[in-house]
């Protein structure tokens, strides 16, 4: 004899931030909860990532269009997150005077994207333009430089030659996916420091996850304000 059906899940609707499409998605159910704990427990980035974005397949009714990009997959799990086990998420943050970490109760419902996802072409000289694209984290997966972390310079280099898609002349367009890294790696430092500073604002300006949160210090009074960016910084 079959067991009875325990829920009637709810659906809501969100939109996909780099592609405007409206998606129906449940919150996420025990079997979905248990393997992100599990990937949790493991501090593994790699099993954390690949859970959550399980998790997103899991729990939204409609096929997704594209690729999801880092932004899109940190604001829709957590939306995802926010209708599954509570609309806050308690955080311990420093003060920046004392150093006490204070719980500080973030709002994930209303946290939104900063930034609005367009198509970029670069035009880095009279006849060559660049085509852009944003990460993926399929692509920080497939890149220790970018998954774990380096120096500011080496991880914008990084991300530049992810989000370089085509580099189209007048007479050729070229797909980054058919030039090794060290060929591009050469392509970028026949840079201008012009020409670099142009391309590096599509970095320094893609949308994110981003909350400004502020707080008075429990133990010495002091007024903090915190920007909160990406998926990490929330949970």
């Amino acid at each position: 004899m079959a067991l009875p059906k325990l829920n009637d899940t709810p659906k809501y609707r969100v939109t996909v931030p780099s592609t405007g499409q409206e998606v129906s998605y449940r919150p996420f159910l025990v079997k979905e909860q248990k393997m992100l704990l599990i990937a949790s427990e493991t501090q593994d980035r790699v099993d954390m990532v690949k859970s959550i974005i399980n998790t997103i397949n899991a729990c939204t009714t409609e096929d997704i269009k594209g690729e999801l990009t880092t932004f899109d997959v940190d604001y829709l799990f957590t939306k995802i997150r926010s209708k599954s086990v509570g609309e806050t998420s308690t955080l311990l943050i420093s003060c920046t005077e004392c150093e006490m970490n204070n719980e500080v109760v973030v709002e994930l419902d209303k946290i939104e994207v900063e930034g609005v996802a367009t198509d970029v072409k670069i035009n880095i000289t009279d006849d060559i333009v660049l085509e852009m694209r944003y990460p993926t984290y399929e692509d920080f997966m497939k890149n220790e430089k970018l998954l774990h972390g380096t120096s500011a310079t080496e991880s914008l280099l990084e991300l530049l030659i992810t989000c370089i898609a085509t580099i189209c002349t007048e007479e050729e367009r070229y797909s980054t996916k058919d030039s090794t890294r060290e060929e591009l790696i050469d392509f970028i430092d026949s840079m201008t420091a012009q020409q670099f500073e142009t391309i590096s604002t599509f970095v320094n300006d893609m949308p994110t996850l981003k909350e400004e949160v502020k707080f008075t210090c429990a133990q010495c009074n002091t007024e903090n304000s915190k920007v909160l960016e990406g998926i990490d910084d929330f949970f």
